[in-house]
């Protein structure tokens, strides 16, 4: 009992820190009381403690199967292994909430112990909107949904986990969705900020970068470990069935996509305001409203929980955010306005502005799909809407965005020259056309089937193209082994480089998923005595007999399966049947396929059932190619999320110059890759001068002594790699200086030019 009311006592205390913080936030903030607003900061941390408390007390109350809570009780026993115990905190509603508070409570803490550069103003207000959303989840882990309900006669054992939970992808997909999730709370609440300020410059922009690129890197791993759970634990041979929770986590994900693609149009161009803020505020109410799907029990699906209360609840402070953002960004819609127009529509402006139109249809696609079953009773019959929707929808949309995946590397900022994209655009273009003949003549069929495939292809080779460009004009600009030159490029700006192995990484997954898709072979209750085989499609299959073995907290009848190929032995397959000894795992077998992956493929066995005792049995089997690329693509994902995030050194002594010298190096880059026109490379590289030598000024810069030593070192690095030896003409000879004026804010001083 004193766990029960501990626990409930510190989630009404979180509850009671969270509306002050909020209260105390704003109006310190608003009414320019410093102090209130550190009394703000105080009941933050309050929150912070109260709700990390009862949560490691409701993990060792699971750890010790505490059955006098009615949680433990329910999803977890005495068999369950003790990792799978522990996991059950987000195995439950309750629990699962809880971890939602728990999650945003420690972003909300990382925020307050190293707040961002730039934040000042911001940073009190931002606090405050995630207060906001801590006391509604609180409300709901304190009063609506409590997993501290005390049960005073205790069982003398748990019901358990369920048994398609109990798997090693569990113990991180819903962890990795939840931390994507509210993830996304954080730039949605510095955009609300910056909103209630009345700034809508990129400085919002600029502080919650890398915080929506971990959150969509974490929602896109998670969607990736469900699919991966769904193909290892669920039997029929599949990854993703549009299935409504399924689309609850794709829905933020693709307009989260597009934000991160857009934001880069105001960072650097101080276009896509309105699209920016709409885009980040969709994406955190599709969150909510992806919790919603997965809690109220309104869709029927595998993943969500039993019908609760909680559903109005979270659907109505879905409708509060939502309204919320709708009246901040039309009554600042005159703020709004973007500082400058596409200079032309071939630029990546323009490729990202298309880019969201596509990632909107898609959302709105998938959104329409997903909402009409649920709604449709309400107004007539039920409305069923399966997966030939979805795909036929989606598939073309899909295909265009990997069209732009490829695009988007060729163009250069402001301006692509119109004969230079040509030229860029003919060689992959040429490889994918190349790449199509191909495999028409192998006989690749039907058309959509080849299109797909092209553009996955295309998207790939614009990236690698594009990256060879300049890898070569790394070693134009600086002589350099391949090699070197590589790495340079690839450390000095791991945000572009990682991006374009994420592309590439989408361009592989494409690859895996139309295979999949297209040309999956089902044979289905192949019934097979001892001893005997079946061929199918070139693979023989010979089953051997039944066998037992121990499972974790279960025990496993398994078949053995011997699978060969053209008279050679490939391997042992062995396909099971597990019933576990609690409550939750006894109900019901789970079937365990049996998986031979390759890069062609996968063969995918189940045992579909044992009659006579295992005279014989009966066997599904499904031969999925490519599968295994999603899985390799997704490494690949995790692995450029991560590059794109990984911390740099600081190439200048503040931001603004730092944005310059950004665009100043891609600029010299693109030039040297044939990307710009003379005429617009002379006149930008003179904007970038005349916006350095300013940028250094305003940052109290007039000389290099005015610098810190290690900082000054880094900016005579910097001007000598982006101007210095980017001076040469096209030819290799030496050409002009710069203009001396751009750089005696970092020369030596008393001395005009680059320094040498």
């Amino acid at each position: 009992m004193a766990v029960a009311l501990i626990g409930r006592v510190l989630l009404w205390v979180a509850l009671a820190a969270a509306l002050a913080a909020t209260l105390l936030l704003a109006a310190g903030e608003r009414a320019g009381r410093p102090a209130v607003a550190r009394a703000g900061r105080a009941a933050f941390w309050v929150l912070v403690a109260g709700v990390v408390g009862a949560a490691l007390l409701l993990l060792g109350a699971l750890g010790a199967n505490d059955f006098h809570l009615a949680y433990v009780a329910q999803h977890s026993s005495a068999q369950t292994p003790w990792y799978f115990r522990l996991a059950a905190l987000w195995g439950g509603q309750q629990g699962s909430l809880l971890l939602w508070l728990l999650i945003l409570c420690l972003y909300g803490a990382y925020l307050l112990a190293r707040p961002p550069r730039e934040a000042e103003g911001l940073l009190d207000l931002a606090l405050a909107v995630i207060a906001a959303a801590a006391s509604a989840f609180g409300l709901l882990v304190a009063q609506v949904a409590s997993p501290f309900v005390y049960q005073g006669g205790a069982p003398a054992d748990g019901v358990g986990l369920n048994a398609l939970l109990r798997a090693d992808s569990f113990l991180l997909h819903p962890v990795a969705i939840y931390f994507g999730f509210v993830g996304f709370t954080v730039p949605f609440a510095f955009a609300m900020a910056g909103l209630l300020r009345g700034e809508t410059g990129d400085r919002w922009i600029r502080l919650t970068h890398r915080w929506a690129l971990t959150a969509w890197g974490f929602l896109s791993l998670g969607i990736l470990l469900g699919a991966h759970w769904s193909y290892h634990v669920l039997g029929w041979g599949g990854y993703w069935d549009f299935d409504p929770i399924e689309n609850a986590a794709l829905l933020p994900w693709l307009l989260g996509t597009a934000f991160i693609h857009s934001a880069m149009v105001q960072e650097r161009r101080g276009m896509l305001k309105v699209w920016n803020a709409a885009l980040i505020a969709g994406t955190y109410v599709l969150t909510l409203f992806g919790t919603f799907l997965t809690r109220s029990g309104v869709a029927d699906s595998v993943h969500t929980f039993a019908e609760s209360p909680i559903g109005g609840w979270l659907i109505a402070y879905c409708g509060i955010a939502a309204a919320g953002a709708i009246y901040l960004i039309g009554s600042r819609l005159d703020l709004l306005q973007d500082e400058r127009q596409p200079d032309s529509l071939v630029s990546k402006e323009g490729a990202f502005l298309l880019n969201n139109v596509v990632f909107l249809a898609l959302a709105l696609s998938v959104f329409v799909g997903t909402v009409v079953p649920i709604l449709s009773p309400y107004f007539g019959p039920t409305v069923s809407v399966g997966p030939p929707y979805f795909k036929r929808v989606s598939a073309p949309l899909f295909t265009i965005a990997l069209l732009l995946a490829g695009v988007g590397p060729l163009l250069a900022w402001r301006r692509a020259g119109r004969r230079e994209f040509t030229r860029h655009l003919l060689v992959p273009l040429l490889a994918a056309a190349a790449f199509s003949l191909v495999v028409v003549s192998a006989g690749v069929r039907p058309l959509s089937a080849v299109i797909a495939f092209s553009c996955a292809f295309f998207a790939a080779a614009a990236v690698g193209f594009d990256f060879g460009l300049a890898v070569a004009a790394r070693r134009q600009m600086q002589p350099s082994g391949v090699a070197a030159a590589a790495w340079h490029l690839v450390q000095r700006n791991p945000r572009r480089y990682g991006g374009y192995a994420v592309h590439l990484a989408m361009a592989i997954i494409a690859f895996g998923v139309v295979a999949s898709n297209a040309y999956e072979r089902q044979y289905l209750g192949l019934d097979i005595p001892v001893g005997g085989s079946v061929r199918v499609a070139g693979w023989d299959l010979t089953y051997e007999g039944l066998g037992a073995r121990p499972d974790v907290g279960a025990v496993q009848d398994f078949a053995r399966v011997v699978l060969s190929s053209g008279g050679r032995l490939v391997g042992t397959l062995l396909p099971g049947v597990s019933v576990g000894s609690d409550q939750a795992t006894g109900a019901s077998p789970t079937f365990e396929p049996a998986i031979h992956s390759g890069v062609a493929g996968d063969v995918y066995v189940v045992l579909e059932g044992y009659p006579a005792g295992g005279a014989s049995a009966v066997f599904n089997v499904y031969l999925v190619p490519l599968v295994g690329w999603i899985w390799a693509g997704g490494l690949l994902l995790v692995a450029g999320t991560l590059w794109s995030l990984w911390p740099r050194r600081a190439a200048l002594a503040a931001p603004r110059s730092a944005r310059v010298f950004s665009l100043w190096s891609e600029l010299e880059y693109d030039h040297r890759m044939g990307k710009t026109t003379e005429a617009d490379y002379a006149a930008l590289r003179a904007r970038f001068a005349a916006e350095a030598e300013a940028a250094l000024r305003s940052e109290g810069a007039p000389a290099a002594a005015a610098l810190q030593p290690a900082l000054e070192a880094q900016v005579r690095q910097r001007v000598r790699e982006l101007v210095g030896s980017a001076a040469a003409g096209p030819d290799g000879a030496e050409g002009p200086a710069e203009p001396v004026g751009a750089h005696t804010a970092v020369g030596t001083p008393g001395r005009g030019g680059v320094p040498r």
